[in-house]
C-alpha cells in the first residue's frame, strides 16, 4: 500500500499532467478561434466588396437614368424655344425690312 507521501506525489504528478493537457487544449482552441475569426474577417472583407460594388452600380445606373431625364428635359425646353423663334422669325423679318425700307 503506498504511502502518504507516495500519494501526495502521484497526484501532483497527475495535476501537473491535467495542467499541461488543459494548456495545450487552451493553446489549441485559441488558435482555432483565431483561424475562425481570420476567416470570418475575410468572408466579411468580401461581402463588403461585393456590397459596395453592387450599390456603386445601381448609383451610377440611378445617376445615368437621372442624366437622361435631364438632358431630355433641357433638349424638350430647346426645342420649344427654338418653335417660338421660328415662328416669330417671318414678322421679324418683316419688321426689319420695313423700318430699312422707311
Amino acid at each position: 500500500m503506498p504511502t502518504v507521501i507516495e500519494r501526495i506525489a502521484a497526484a501532483e504528478a497527475d495535476a501537473e499532467t491535467m495542467k499541461k493537457n488543459a494548456q495545450a487544449a487552451a493553446a489549441g482552441a485559441v488558435a482555432a478561434a483565431e483561424d475562425d475569426a481570420a476567416q470570418s474577417l475575410k468572408i466579411a472583407r468580401e461581402e463588403a466588396k461585393a456590397g459596395l460594388a453592387l450599390a456603386s452600380a445601381m448609383a451610377e445606373k440611378e445617376a445615368s437614368s437621372e442624366r437622361a431625364r435631364i438632358f431630355n428635359a433641357g433638349r424638350m425646353r430647346a426645342d420649344i424655344v427654338i418653335g417660338e423663334a421660328e415662328k416669330r422669325l417671318g414678322s421679324a423679318v418683316d419688321m426689319i425690312m420695313e423700318e430699312i425700307l422707311n
